[in-house]
């Protein structure tokens, strides 16, 4: 294992913990890779990447259990001639980007998983971290803010030289200070949802 976490929160006056496990893919089918169509690689080439998954205990029932994961992910990638690129987005599956939802995934409670792989996108190195926010979902209407319960970091890094691994980032909890720094994020990228 390469790193355990749990954040405790609260929500409508009842506790809850966040418990995260970053890990080393050591088979891709295991990580489910083989299912994902349209990859540039095969399943074999996510051995040695991390696995995020964080799953939610919380005391409460019903419509009190919905939550949702919002993840940023921050890039620097580095090209042989010294050049730099640095970005920072909020991280969609394919089939959400065209939904106008800033959610990873939500649920009642939800859980969430992701194992990014194989991203150097011909640069010389690589820098990925994820913010990976606990929030509120809005119930009955996008007039109700968005607000954070927990949070943490996790990530790794890549190079392109031959017969390196990947160096994996272990989960550590982050502050509401991360939440706030990734405001002008949300609000540009989602105007339409309400941000506390």
């Amino acid at each position: 294992m390469t790193g355990a976490l749990r954040i405790p929160f609260r929500h409508h006056d009842r506790g809850g913990v966040v418990n995260v496990r970053v890990t080393q893919v050591v088979d891709g089918i295991d990580a489910g890779f083989d299912i994902l169509p349209g990859l540039p690689f095969g399943p074999e080439a996510a051995a040695g990447y991390p696995s995020m998954s964080a799953t939610v205990a919380y005391d409460g029932t019903g419509y009190r259990t919905s939550a949702g994961w919002i993840q940023v992910v921050h890039t620097t990638r580095t090209w042989p001639d010294a050049t730099i690129m640095v970005a920072g987005e909020v991280d969609l599956g394919q089939v959400w980007a065209e939904t106008a939802s800033p959610f990873f995934a939500h649920g009642y409670p939800p859980a969430i998983y992701d194992a990014p792989s194989n991203n150097l996108n011909g640069a010389d190195h690589l820098e990925w971290r994820a913010d990976t926010f606990l929030t509120t979902v809005p119930i009955r209407s996008r007039a109700e803010p968005i607000m954070l319960l927990a949070s943490f970091s996790w990530g790794y890094s890549e190079s392109a030289e031959p017969e390196t691994t990947p160096t994996i980032l272990a989960p550590v909890a982050t502050s509401s200070q991360c939440w706030n720094d990734c405001s002008e994020l949300f609000q540009r990228d989602f105007p339409g949802w309400r941000w506390a």
